[in-house]
């Protein structure tokens, strides 16, 4: 009889490469990401986090001790599986050590924890990816992360927003507009913090593309790579 369903095993050599680890030749399996408010190919599972990348834990058992203790919080909020994914801009604190990491892209594409203060894990950038009305016309806003907020038409996909996360509400509007400071989130140049000079349309359904500027060069871009950030934002270290 034919197998159904998934395979709930990951190979270390076949994991995303987003995952930051060096071993994938040396050991053989991965704990695997469940479906979550990140796609797969762009998170971390909370284990992987917790125990290859910043080594809080030595095995997957003590992993699972220190997260049945709700020791770790993503966003503000206590995770317990191991197989939680953790994206782009989460925050992760360990309120008994006291310390608190954003996860950001590197110029090699890999996601990577970033140690950051205590009033800077208050606070999460999210970027707008869809918007719709709802029933009572309402705007609805849907961030990369997953998380929704109702808003206004102020707010346009591709735009930022800066929320605090003990409540959930809209601190600052980060507009996508010519002179915004943005993260490249994908492609060759991953990881550069660049400001936007202009957008490129294409026709044919080809994806709207942007010129931009770092510090030492111009390039193009695809337009849906950008990531709205603030002046305090600090990429990898």
């Amino acid at each position: 009889m034919a197998k159904r369903g998934g395979t709930k095993h990951l190979k270390r050599i076949a994991s995303p490469k987003a995952i930051p680890v060096h071993d994938r030749k040396e050991r053989k399996w991965m704990i695997k990401a469940i479906g979550g408010p990140h796609p797969k190919k762009n998170s971390i599972p909370l284990g992987v986090l917790v125990r290859d990348v910043l080594k809080v834990a030595t095995t997957l058992r003590e992993v699972r001790k220190v997260l049945s203790n709700r020791l770790v919080l993503v966003d503000g909020k206590a995770r317990t599986d191991e197989k939680f994914t953790v994206g782009l801009m989460d925050v992760v604190s360990f309120p008994k050590s006291g310390k608190n990491f954003r996860i950001v892209v590197d110029h090699k594409g890999r996601l990577l924890p970033v140690e950051i203060s205590k009033e800077k894990a208050e606070m999460k950038i999210c970027k707008v990816v869809k918007k719709h009305t709802i029933p009572g016309g309402k705007l609805n806003f849907t961030f990369h992360d997953g998380r929704n907020m109702l808003g206004d038409n102020h707010v346009r996909v591709g735009d930022s927003v800066l929320l605090t996360l003990s409540d959930g509400k809209m601190k600052n509007h980060l507009k996508r507009d010519k002179g915004s400071r943005c993260l490249v989130m994908e492609g060759t140049h991953a990881g550069k913090i660049v400001t936007l000079k202009d957008i490129i349309e294409r026709k044919g359904g080809k994806p709207s593309e942007a010129i931009v500027q770092d510090s030492k060069e111009e390039f193009i871009t695809v337009a849906k790579y950008l990531f709205v950030v603030d002046e305090n934002f600090k990429g990898e270290s």
